[in-house]
């Protein structure tokens, strides 16, 4: 079963990163038909600031609206999108905010950069974002510090999306989140589901190794297996078996094969792995620069009953 995208939340702190999260999210608000709830979180030490940061709100509110609405009118499809963009401003603690307003409206998306206003990590995985990824119980999208121009404007050549998978069900948690935002976008998608085997062939004696090839060989049909699930719901899907470290050869084939989306499931109860939100989805999220993720949190990957993944 899809999910369906219908109101998301964005993070903005006033600053020059904030603008490449607002245009971004004006370009999916738009393709996505996704009514926009623009969210600052003042601390009570900055509460005097609170009027001028509800004002600025608001204006981008109304920029954001107008914008996303003339992307809309443009795209050549059926779909005509009535775009509905609010600003609002609370006091308190950041993530603890996030997460509360995530959970009272409806919320079905969080948008953030991957740093904050300062230059210093304010939204980085030591603080607000990984309590927000860890906790949150809708997926995170997040976006990268020099984010390709052709993501934003949706002009790559084709429009991939990457699915890294260890194996684990609690891994594969991720794709009908991402299949829904590919069938959410209309246009023609190409999924990559890619498995990377972290044990170099060099460590192998002869009888490992035929041990370790047969392995191989039962992972790449079990991704064949799901690759044929994906293409029986009308999609294109490759399959990508690579071998070492998983997140240098995960950003080295992003830099070879540029995608629109990067989709990945955060650490679950199950099938716990590296590729599940343990030190390689945070290094990645370190080093890639250019592509935007999407995080299916623990919470909704414990939520998940037993078994193969429902698509």
């Amino acid at each position: 079963m899809y999910k369906t995208y219908k109101k998301m939340l964005v993070l903005l702190d006033g600053s020059e990163l904030a603008e490449i999260v607002f245009r971004y999210a004006r370009e999916l608000s738009a393709r996505l038909n996704l009514d926009l709830e623009l969210l600052h979180v003042v601390n009570p030490q900055e509460e005097d600031l609170m009027p001028m940061r509800l004002a600025y709100m608001e204006r981008m509110a109304e920029r954001l609206c107008a914008e996303a609405q003339a992307v809309s009118d443009g795209i050549e499809d059926d779909i005509q999108a009535c775009i509905q963009a609010r600003g609002k401003v609370v006091v308190g603690y950041p993530a603890e905010e996030i997460l509360k307003y995530v959970d009272e409206n409806d919320v079905d998306l969080v948008m953030l950069s991957t740093h904050g206003r300062t230059g210093v990590k304010t939204w980085d995985l030591g603080g607000t974002a990984s309590k927000v990824i860890h906790a949150a119980k809708v997926p995170v999208w997040l976006v990268p510090t020099e984010l390709r121009d052709e993501v934003v404007s949706d002009t790559l050549p084709k429009r991939t999306l990457v699915i890294p998978l260890s194996g684990s069900k609690a891994s594969e948690a991720v794709i009908p989140y991402a299949l829904g935002v590919a069938r959410q976008r209309g246009a023609e998608a190409e999924i990559v589901l890619v498995y990377v085997d972290d044990i170099e062939d060099i460590l192998f004696t002869r009888d490992a190794l035929e041990a370790k090839e047969a392995e191989r060989a039962k992972m790449q049909a079990h991704l064949d297996k799901l690759a044929d699930a994906i293409r029986g719901e009308g999609f294109a899907v490759r399959t990508e078996l690579l071998i070492g470290d998983p997140a240098t050869r995960i950003v080295e084939y992003l830099k070879d094969n540029p995608a629109q989306l990067l989709a990945m499931a955060t650490r679950g109860r199950r099938g716990v792995s590296r590729l599940v939100f343990g030190s390689v989805a945070e290094e990645m999220i370190h080093l890639i620069k250019k592509t935007p993720m999407l995080l299916v949190p623990a919470a909704l990957v414990d939520a998940l009953p037993e078994g193969d993944v429902d698509l």
